[in-house]
């Protein structure tokens, strides 16, 4: 009894700082429409994918990547406070409105799976070695809000078929389109988790071009030789590793060693014709990688360049900036490559 009478007599007593606290502690951690993005690392590329007797590097490649905080107000309003921290809004990200965080994550996962098909193919293929496309999946990523569909279409989806006809290719799709007049219907068959689905949408002309509200995937199922296996944690996502995966794809798969030894990082996407695409944030990826020791640093050209050899020269960075417009230019320096320290 006496335990419980002082703890009143302390509740009593304190009542309006406790219930300050717990105010302040509402306050702070209140979820805001922001992300907030800190300078991150790298990560060791070779951790993320197996190759069945793969070949081994003296050196490694490294994924630059961002850290990106909860937002609430603590962390947005220290973005204005810690030195490379950075606010950016949710809706950057939406495709509308209507889309939530989930749909967000959901098209980041797909665009690594994506990313990690497009490095598979490229190196194989220069290796030589056994590639085999077997299936082909269309997922929907983007739901635009001029979309006019009797059933709602989730972020994820896969699509099946279009008036009854299986969809294999793209053109598959766009055909069956532009077919069609405006306002005309289409029926698509959709697998939502193994649930299969019918809706109705209907055509829209937009600048003159026949849409229906929906972008899409495409995904192959591949057979291999040698086998991969990916091991990306659930905290990963986006396309932005693209290259840095195919070079090390393709190291492990040729017995020559293209890091001389070095820890190479980078940054950029890659279509599946070896195109490097620029990415946000280099900043922070720069950082990151000269945090983690690296001495090259791969970056698409352009303004992602630019912007890298600004960043180098305000921060007096000690890396190796490489500009990179092609898979072929990357693999090129570091055949031929020699240090400019040297």
């Amino acid at each position: 009894m006496r335990m419980i009478r002082g703890i009143k007599n302390f509740l009593r007593e304190n009542y309006k700082l406790i219930i300050f606290f717990l105010v302040f502690y509402f306050i702070i951690n209140f979820p805001v429409p922001y992300y907030v993005f800190t300078s991150g690392g790298i990560t060791d590329l070779s951790d993320r994918f197996v190759i069945e007797n793969g070949y081994k590097q003296k050196g490694s490649y490294n994924l630059s990547y961002v850290n990106q905080a909860e937002g609430i107000v603590l962390t947005y309003l220290l973005s204005y406070v810690i030195p490379n921290w950075e606010a950016v809004e949710v809706e950057n990200y939406q495709i509308n409105e209507d889309e939530s965080l989930e749909d967000v994550l959901v098209r980041d996962k797909l665009s690594l799976t994506q990313a990690n098909q497009s490095s598979v193919l490229l190196s194989y293929t220069r290796a030589n070695k056994k590639v085999e496309i077997t299936d082909t999946k269309f997922y929907v990523i983007a739901v635009y809000d001029f979309l006019d569909s009797t059933s709602k279409i989730k972020v994820g989806d896969i699509l099946l078929s279009v008036d009854g006809v299986s969809i294999n290719e793209f053109e598959d799709i766009t055909n069956i389109i532009s077919s069609k007049n405006e306002n005309d219907s289409l029926k698509l068959e959709l697998d939502r988790n193994g649930e299969i689905y019918q809706t109705d949408v209907k055509i829209k002309v937009i600048d003159d071009k026949k849409l229906i509200g929906l972008a899409f995937y495409r995904i192959y199922d591949l057979n291999l030789d040698p086998k991969i296996s990916f091991s990306f944690r659930e905290s990963e996502s986006g396309s932005s590793a693209g290259l840095m995966t195919t070079l090390a794809i393709y190291d492990t798969l040729i017995p020559e060693d293209l890091t001389h030894g070095l820890k190479i990082a980078g940054t950029g996407t890659i279509n599946s014709q070896g195109l490097v695409g620029e990415i946000g944030g280099v900043k922070y990826k720069l950082a990151g990688a000269v945090s983690g020791g690296a001495s090259i640093f791969f970056v698409p050209s352009g303004d992602n360049y630019e912007e890298a050899i600004s960043v180098k020269k305000s921060k007096n960075y000690d890396i190796e900036i490489v500009e990179i417009d092609t898979l072929d230019d990357a693999i090129s320096y570091l055949e031929n490559y020699k240090s400019s320290k040297e």
